[in-house]
């Protein structure tokens, strides 16, 4: 059934992807294109939006006002920067343009100038940003969104030249209390770098990271950011900051036995506060987490990993199950000389 109804339509797109894309196997591919639309269906249901129909890796939706379609669109971008630290130029970004008018509704396809016009000014918009067409500007409510002018622009199909628009992203820091930063590496990687052929680099280091990611999921935990062969997770309490850890150091123990390799996983658990602003990540603990796994070194043999935690996550665990299998150990972290760590020890 075809109607004709003014429409707030949002686009999205993925900026880059042709050339991200191609470097990516097929089932990675299929991974990241299906959880980006759950990404995108999530947020646009938080604001009563719905997706229309995918177009390559970009989305049409549609939402019942511009300000709850504007609101969407800054949630999105917002997470998608905190949920990719410290990555640059090399994290995904997105474009988003959102527009206001009478639009054709045919079993499911949106039809119209407006739909058209969506187009051309995606065409002209950054990653990151979020622009808007002249009606869509002037429908939304300027006090929970702010507007500023792009530019004038001529656009292909439109005899006149178009007003084009950008939301103002706020900018905040966000503060992330009480987090059990989780903070691994792998021992003697470089070494198996130089020694081994490029296949096999390849097949470790997708197995760490499917390793990280199930382990994450099953515990409730989030992957903030990885450097090279390291991650940092973090989880909303010690008891499940262990369990991850340790199912971690197993699971990655035994891939290990199968393929005959020698590079053994190491962790430290550390309670502290993170600080996300746009795409960066920074905090002490962090820093400490990592400062405490290098320096349990100190105590490990070569093809050895262990789990190390702080004292604040040892009083965090008093009266559990873990809190017993805490041994004192002599690791003296960088400039912290007189924390207490401890070493979580087998069943």
């Amino acid at each position: 059934m075809t109607t004709l109804r003014t429409t707030v339509i949002m686009k999205t797109d993925i900026s880059g992807s042709t050339v991200r894309f191609r470097g990516l196997a097929e089932a990675d591919l299929h991974v990241l294109l299906v959880d980006h639309r759950e990404f995108l269906s999530r947020h646009a249901l938080a604001h009563d939006g719905r997706i229309v129909k995918p177009e390559g890796d970009g989305f049409w939706l549609v939402f019942p006002s511009v300000t709850a379609a504007g609101l969407a669109a800054m949630a999105m971008q917002e997470e998608l920067r905190l949920a990719q630290p410290n990555k640059g130029d090399d994290r995904l970004t997105m474009r988003v343009v959102i527009t206001l008018g009478d639009v054709l509704h045919e079993e499911g396809a949106l039809v119209g100038d407006t739909v058209v016009l969506t187009a051309r000014i995606e065409s002209i918009t950054p990653p990151d940003e979020i622009y808007l067409s002249a009606a869509a500007r002037l429908a939304v409510h300027q006090a929970e969104i702010r507007t500023a002018s792009v530019d004038t622009v001529p656009l292909k199909g439109f005899t006149d030249s178009v007003s084009v628009y950008r939301v103002e992203q706020t900018h905040r820091t966000r503060v992330v209390e009480d987090q059990y930063i989780v903070f691994t590496d792998l021992r003697g990687f470089t070494q198996l770098v130089e020694g081994s052929p490029m296949t096999t680099v390849e097949k470790l280091l997708d197995a760490l990271l499917g390793m990280i990611n199930r382990v994450s999921q099953e515990f409730g935990g989030m992957v903030r950011f990885s450097t090279g062969d390291s991650y940092c997770v973090t989880f909303a309490e010690a008891g499940l900051a262990l369990a991850a850890a340790e199912r971690l150091s197993e699971g990655w123990g035994a891939f290990l036995r199968q393929e005959k390799l020698s590079c053994p996983i190491n962790m430290a658990v550390h309670r502290g506060t993170l600080y996300a602003f746009r795409s960066y990540l920074y905090g002490a603990g962090i820093n400490l987490a990592s400062r405490i796994e290098s320096a349990s070194a100190s105590v490990l043999a070569p093809n050895e990993g262990s789990v190390f935690v702080s004292g604040e996550v040892r009083h965090d665990l008093a009266g559990t199950m873990w809190g017993t299998r805490l041994d004192l150990t002599d690791v003296r972290p960088r400039g912290h000389p007189k924390i207490e760590i401890y070493r979580l020890g087998k069943i």
